[in-house]
């Protein structure tokens, strides 16, 4: 998971050795505010994915992430940048080129929808300090990353679909949130993929110091997440990352990755963190090492930590299996419910997950 504004100042995170698992070398300003720490992650027990239909562009259906909900032309546009922008929506365009896509600072209430962003030299969407921001409905491919939030609260990254992020380090992310506060934040029912050797994905979701709220998590739930990173350009980059660095109430659940990496789904630091009901499955590749990790390398106190009823089959670059690892922490809440050896392969997910290259 990593970390890239214009403003920023590196930061160079260092990890454990021993597995070599981080969450991820990330360059940032030191931001967020403090948000009450000491309930249970069961607050967050009843968060489930949405199911709600969202209304889209007056060109297409409302409905399910369908290709049939999706627009079938677009109009074209330049790279599109607002500031302190309020009340808007984004609707029916096609990008292509330019640093980003679509760029929104100090903006509030703002929809993007159904639109078509890529071949960015930067980040297809980028949201700085930005407050209640829908993202749906969207593509966006060939880029550093895909949608890079940066501050900011109830920020919505829904029902979009990623498709091949070009990196380098410290980029390369499908959704990154860093420095994201406050409720109603949602990274959920994404669809994404990254093909062997196409530049240098790292983490595919990433949740860098970011606080959620109690009874109101930052919600990373229903993603597909098929490859990611091949290289060891960075060290090792995850499928979906909590508690970089960090953070708060926070849960990834009913999420399927397959060949993300070196690591599936990883917790590595901050408090009243869930992982749930996450399939996690790896077949050999060059880099890949472990399923799931849980570890603290953030330099700050981590507890409350539940991970649990997860299905992990993780084949190491070695040919041997290792599914799970605890890197020198508290055993987590629910650890032993977790599914080891897992009857799975990587057909839990459909052949074709992209429909709108």
């Amino acid at each position: 998971m990593h970390f890239h504004l214009r403003i920023l100042i590196n930061l160079t995170i260092m990890k454990s050795t021993k597995l070599n698992c981080r969450a991820s070398i990330a360059t940032y300003f030191a931001i967020l505010a403090f948000v009450l720490f000491g309930a249970s992650c069961k607050q967050d027990a009843q968060v489930t994915p949405a199911t709600s239909t969202t209304t889209v562009a007056s060109n297409s259906m409302s409905g399910s992430f369908t290709s049939s909900a999706l627009a079938t032309t677009y109009t074209s546009s330049a790279p599109i940048s607002y500031y302190s922008k309020s009340n808007i929506t984004i609707s029916g365009l096609s990008i292509n080129g330019g640093t980003n896509g679509i760029a929104l600072y100090n903006c509030n209430n703002v929809h993007i929808t159904n639109c078509k962003i890529y071949n960015t030299s930067s980040f297809g969407i980028q949201l700085n300090n930005c407050t209640n921001i829908t993202v749906d409905y969207c593509y966006v491919t060939n880029a550093k990353s895909g949608v890079h939030v940066y501050q900011g609260s109830t920020i919505k990254v829904n029902n979009n679909q990623f498709y091949n992020m070009n990196g380098p380090f410290p980029d390369g992310c499908f959704v990154q949130f860093a420095g994201v506060t406050g409720g109603g934040n949602q990274i959920n029912n994404n669809k994404c993929q990254d093909d062997a050797y196409h530049g240098h994905p790292q983490d595919g979701i990433s949740l860098y110091q970011s606080n959620g709220k109690l009874g109101d998590s930052i919600q990373v739930i229903g993603n597909w997440i098929r490859g990611g990173q091949v290289q060891m350009d960075s060290g090792g980059a995850a499928g979906v990352v909590l508690g970089d660095v960090g953070g708060s109430y926070q849960v990834a659940r009913n999420n399927i990755v397959v060949n993300t990496g070196y690591v599936g789904m990883q917790v590595v630091g901050g408090t009243n963190i869930k992982m749930d009901h996450n399939t996690i499955y790896s077949s050999q590749t060059p880099v890949s090492n472990t399923g799931i990790n849980c570890g603290n390398y953030s330099g700050k106190t981590s507890n409350n930590i539940n991970i649990s009823y997860n299905k992990v089959k993780w084949i190491q670059k070695s040919g041997n299996e290792w599914d799970l690892w605890l890197d020198h922490v508290t055993t987590p809440t629910g650890w032993s419910t977790n599914i080891q050896k897992a009857a799975i392969s990587a057909s839990v997910l459909p052949t074709t997950i992209i429909t709108m290259n």
